[in-house]
């Protein structure tokens, strides 16, 4: 049998003692040095701001073990096996702490609490060595001296301040949900910021046409019950303003019917999402928008980096639909879906 291990080191000091924790299949191992060798080196961890988590796991299917041996983004997807089960060992010390002192700063984790993960299957190092401490300039692998050398603050500096992109910031959000491990509350807060919007369109669309009282369009809308995204964006888009989704987005049907059923298996029957759920369905709300714009039916603007990360977030899951980009498209950065 293969044994997979992931050494993660995570930017939190929780108050767990050192030791081996079995959470159902896999093996943790908790500890806290303070430094780890690296094949950059030897790098010192943040005093009482980190820990380092070791999980194991027999990989029955063999799945694992194929994609940190391969060459593609699958190689990254193990990682969040990890990741969900640290959190899972960590929500049972919030339950016992929950306004407690010891449970300050304990929460969910994902991939950006992480300082460095790596890899082996069956003791053998993958190449999957991720380093995200912020590293001192005398550690090997921090170039120059500039704390901004991609031009962050120069690209930022039209936003600040501004009440520029209202959609595109409330869709970033669900990104620091999803980056954070918060995987169900990601997808439904993308949800809900989608329905809300393709409402709104509905509603100026729908006064256009003459209908003035926004009670009388509210009760238009809300009378719609079930698969409302679809008839929204189906027979009553085109009604309204002559063309559906599905004109320009031919796989939109299948994409909202998993959009909408999977929102109600979280919302209404407990399930919860995992990565892959998250990443699609928050590229679904955004395509959808996309379009729309591009149909003329709403002027609201999205950043190009937004939406190209949404395209990469979502083609690089296992087994993505036909309805998800995929090769150059989906890492372009450009509104192309």
């Amino acid at each position: 049998m293969t044994t997979i291990t992931f050494t993660v080191g995570v930017g939190m000091s929780p108050p767990i003692e050192p030791g081996r924790f079995q959470v159902r299949g896999f093996t943790i191992d908790v500890s806290y040095p303070d430094h780890v060798l690296l094949s950059t080196g030897r790098v010192p961890l943040p005093q009482f701001a980190s820990s380092v988590f070791v999980v194991s796991w027999e990989d029955t299917d063999g799945v694992a073990s194929s994609q940190l041996r391969g060459n593609t983004f699958e190689r990254h997807l193990p990682r969040h096996v990890a990741l969900a089960a640290i959190s899972e060992l960590l929500l049972a010390f919030e339950l016992v702490r929950i306004g407690h002192a010891d449970g300050d700063g304990l929460r969910t984790v994902g991939v950006a609490d992480t300082l460095f993960y790596y890899s082996t299957v069956d003791g053998v190092p993958t190449h999957d060595l991720n380093v995200r401490l912020k590293a001192s300039r005398r550690t090997p692998w921090k170039t120059g001296s500039s704390v901004d050398p991609k031009i962050t603050t120069e690209l930022a500096k039209p936003y600040i301040g501004t009440d520029t992109v209202p959609l595109a910031r409330r869709f970033v959000r669900c990104y620091e949900l999803l980056d954070h491990g918060f995987f169900s509350e990601a997808f439904v807060v993308a949800f809900s910021i989608f329905d809300d919007f393709v409402q709104q369109t509905l509603h100026e669309a729908l006064k256009a046409k003459g209908i003035e009282s926004k009670s009388e369009r509210n009760g238009f809308l809300r009378g719609i019950k079930e698969n409302r995204l679809k008839i929204y964006l189906g027979p009553l888009l085109k009604v309204v303003c002559g063309h559906d989704l599905q004109s320009r987005w031919p796989d939109s049907g299948v994409a909202l019917e998993w959009l909408n059923s999977t929102r109600n298996r979280i919302a209404h029957a407990g399930e919860t999402a995992d990565y892959a759920d998250a990443a699609k369905g928050i590229f679904v709300c955004l395509k959808a928008i996309v379009v729309l714009k591009e149909m003329g039916i709403t002027d609201a603007e999205l950043t190009v980096s937004l939406f190209r990360h949404a395209k990469i977030t979502a083609a690089w899951t296992r087994n993505p639909p036909p309805w998800i980009p995929a090769g150059e498209v989906s890492e372009s950065m450009d509104f192309r879906y």
